[in-house]
């Protein structure tokens, strides 16, 4: 019989998540500002009159991601051991993984309902026996299970795009930026800003929203796909574990 998954371990894990949902805050640190990226041909908009200011900037990419409805959110942090986010978020469903110290913790909201996939690297984490490794390995666990020990509201507030894109909008709302300059994303026309050791690019025309997110100490936070949701389904029946605790 498979014994419920400790709440030290959830809990650990539903910290990663909440990073996830932190992301901006996840990549502050101490230090200049981080790699600068390369200018793009003159007469980019970077120099337009619609350009935001650095007294408004924080305003004008809040003001973007209040209005968003989906985004998709790559990147790495390096607080804490070596934390990799790969997610997708949208209004009413979120898919995606986590990955911290080597250990990938796929995760999928749908509506209300929130699972975990116990990937190979995860069941090895949690030292489980052999039998009871064998039943949950590539599953998909609902958190709501009484394996989860009532984890679910937990990772619903973590895996919420409101919360999400609340967090971040607020973060990045701060004084002390400096003017824009030129720059580029992944060929995309951007505007680099700078505030301390947090360096953020944003769309150089349209919303101006937020590209990525970088500081040398912490890591590098990409931002895609803005308003272009990508549904989540729940996991096919035959992926999800049904034994003792389901």
């Amino acid at each position: 019989m498979i014994r419920p998954v400790s709440n030290r371990l959830l809990l650990r894990w539903g910290a990663v998540a909440a990073a996830a949902a932190l992301a901006c805050t996840a990549c502050s640190g101490s230090g200049s500002g981080g790699n600068a990226a390369p200018p793009p041909a003159a007469g980019a908009a970077a120099s337009s009159p619609a350009a935001p200011d650095a007294a408004t900037v924080g305003a004008t990419v809040k003001a973007a991601m209040k209005k968003s409805t989906a985004v998709h959110v790559k990147g790495t942090k390096s607080e804490d051991g070596k934390m990799k986010v790969d997610m997708q978020f949208n209004k009413d469903s979120v898919s995606g993984s986590i990955e911290k110290d080597g250990v990938e913790v796929p995760v999928l909201r749908v509506g209300e309902k929130v699972w975990m996939r116990f990937s190979k690297s995860l069941v090895k984490e949690t030292g489980m026996p052999a039998e009871a490794a064998a039943m949950v390995n590539d599953k998909w666990v609902s958190l709501d299970s009484p394996l989860a020990q009532g984890m679910g509201e937990v990772f619903k507030l973590f895996m919420d795009f409101d919360v999400f894109i609340g967090s971040m909008a607020d973060d990045v709302d701060k004084p002390g930026y400096s003017a824009a300059e030129p720059a580029d994303v992944a060929g995309t026309p951007a505007l680099r800003y700078k505030n301390g050791s947090r360096t953020i690019f944003l769309e150089a025309e349209g919303s101006h929203r937020l590209l990525r997110l970088e500081s040398p100490s912490e890591g590098t936070m990409e931002f895609s796909g803005w308003d272009q949701p990508v549904p989540a389904q729940a996991p096919p029946a035959a992926e999800i574990y049904s034994g003792p605790g389901s």
